[in-house]
């Protein structure tokens, strides 16, 4: 587990003030959680190895919307 910055790609843009801090894990998901929400996501590498992206243009699932115990999974996988 690493803690990175997550920007997400919506309508094709990023948009900075989007930005929030999360837990990459080995697996590529990405845990954040922010404006009174959590998420799961896929995430993608960028040249910088602290910051990830997530593409919800492209790939919307949220993990923990259809499974909660994902997270749970993952941790005691750590």
């Amino acid at each position: 587990m690493k803690k990175v910055t997550v920007q997400y790609l919506f309508g094709g843009v990023i948009n900075e003030m989007d930005n929030e801090e999360g837990i990459l894990f080995t697996n590529g998901k990405v845990f954040v959680a922010g404006g009174n929400e959590i998420g799961l996501y896929n995430a993608i590498g960028t040249e910088n190895k602290d910051v990830v992206t997530v593409d919800l243009d492209n790939d919307t699932e949220e993990f923990m919307r259809e499974d909660p115990t994902v997270l749970i999974e993952l941790m005691a996988a750590v």
